[in-house]
This record gives C-alpha cells, structure tokens and sequence, in this order.
C-alpha cells in the first residue's frame, strides 16, 4: 500500500509540474524532491476556502471522530500550520522590510516541536486575497480581501491562480490596509505552515467570529502563539470605560472595580492599548510567554 501510495502520489505531482502555468513549475522546485508538500502547497494555495471549509466542518463536529482520534488529529495540524499574533509595529516592519531577512532560530520564538523560519527573499512581492476564513463564514466580517502572502514563489502562484481575488499591492497600500483592520479592531497574525516550507508565509487580520484559528483556541487547540507581550493597566488614568473589554477577543479583560487582565488568555495583541481613549492600557514583554517575533 506504501509503495502505491508513493506511485499515486509521485503521478500527481508530475502531472501537476508539467502543468504549462509558470508559477506551478516554481513552486515545484521550491519544494524540490518533496513531492508531497508540493502537492499539498498547491491544494492550498489553489482550493484555500475548501481546504479550511472541510478543516471547519471537522473542528466543529468532534463527534464524528473517536474523542481520542479527534483530539490527536487537531493537535497534529496544530503542529503544522499554525499562527502567532504580532504586535501592530511588527505587522507594519515586515510589510515594510526592504531587504531579504532570515530567522532561522525560531524555535526561540515559537512553542512548536518543528522551528519554523521566517525568510523573506522577495520582501517586496506582496498580494492581498480574500481570507479563507470569512469566505466560509456565514455572515462574514467585511471587508474580506484581507489576507497578505508574502514573497515567492506563493505570490504568482495566487496571482496566477486566483485572478480575480488575488491582486499585488505595494507597500504603501499594504500598510494602508494594515492600518484600516487595525482600526477595525482586528488581530494581526502571522501563519506559518509546513507544506509552505516551514515558515512564515502570510500575515492575516484576524476577527474571533470568523478566523478558524480563534475557533480551534475554543476547542482547546492552541494554534494561536502569544506575541511575548501581555497587556498592562495604568489605574490611575482607567476611567473604567469598558471600551477594552468590549474588544477583546480572547475574553482577557474584566471590567468591574477595576480592570483585570486574565494573563493566560492574553495574547498581547495590542488591540485594547490602540482602542482605549485614555491610553491607560500598553503592552509590556512577559518572560512566561513565548518570545517576542524580532526581526534582524
């Protein structure tokens, strides 16, 4: 069965490189002799909203799979693709790095048992497409083109592959649109998935109604990174407001006598510090948390 499995697989990945779409035939050879992450990259890329449909109709009926299995399972993806939530600064100076970087010690920023790299060698090729997320959501967020893939050879291949929701933007647009989701109270995250090479490939803008990321957090699966940060209150410029607790979206703030940060759901996202009219709320590094993503 192994044997035929390989072949199967060895058929399609062909098949697929000899597709005459250039983009297909570079990330091939970006993937080399791994013929199955080449495969797997392409459905991805290609069917994004199938693939994370079918990984939301799972998450959200546990009961079709033995609770053990289940729980197995999810723990497994979580391994393999999952995300960290960067601060708005962060999101803003890798949009904005004018130069190649490479992180290859990431294991000191992520808590995963694979390191997972941050190279951007094409820091300047950008495209913005629909995220995946809302497209399978019922009432999604708006806007939807959200969603920024970073470098080659993912960039064409969307551009190739997706005309009509994928398009190129330049970094001033890039940061524009950073920005207004910001505004819109949205998580800056950054995704990192093992058939993309094992680093960082998107930074997305994410709501806790739509992103399947918050969603397996509520089922227990921690696919979703601390920035390193935590959130802190000055009580004596809080007014009491609300306003904090009322974006959360990790349910970390309680506003009664005074406002209490829950610092094991905390993210330190930041969405509270840029929301909150009195500025009485700023991140500060937490050494129990994950390190900080730090660019060179």
């Amino acid at each position: 069965m192994g044997a035929i499995f390989l072949l199967a697989v060895a058929l399609i990945g062909g098949r697929l490189f000899l597709n005459h779409k250039k983009s297909t035939i570079r990330l091939a050879r970006f993937h080399g002799h791994r013929i199955w992450d080449f495969i797997h990259s392409y459905v991805y890329l290609k069917w994004t909203s199938k693939y994370v449909g079918l990984v939301k109709y799972v998450l959200e009926r546990p009961y079709i799979l033995p609770g053990q299995l289940y729980r197995r399972a999810g723990n497994r993806l979580m391994q393999t693709h999952h995300s960290k939530v960067i601060t708005d600064d962060t999101a803003k100076r890798i949009i904005d790095i004018n130069s190649p970087i490479e992180v290859r010690n990431s294991e000191q920023v992520l808590p995963f048992e694979k390191a997972r790299d941050i190279i951007l060698k094409n820091s300047d090729h950008i495209v913005v497409t629909d995220c995946a997320c809302r497209q399978v959501s019922e009432n999604p967020c708006h806007p939807i083109d959200v969603c920024f893939y970073l470098g080659e050879p993912f960039a064409d291949f969307l551009i190739e592959h997706k005309k009509h929701n994928a398009r190129r933007v330049g970094v001033e647009e890039a940061l524009e649109l950073l920005k207004q989701e910001r505004d819109r109270g949205r998580v800056h995250t950054a995704w990192f998935k093992d058939a993309l090479g094992n680093r960082l490939y998107a930074i997305c803008n994410c709501c806790s109604c739509c992103c399947m990321g918050f969603r397996a957090l509520s089922h227990g699966f921690e696919i979703i990174a601390s920035s390193g940060y935590i959130a802190w209150v000055d009580h004596d410029k809080c007014t009491l407001c609300g306003e904090c607790e009322n974006v959360c979206h990790f349910g970390a703030i309680t506003v009664g006598d005074l406002v209490e940060i829950n610092t094991e759901k905390c993210k330190g996202c930041g969405v509270c510090a840029t929301t909150c009219p009195t500025e009485s709320i700023s991140l500060q590094e937490d050494a129990t948390k994950t390190k900080p993503l730090i660019l060179p």
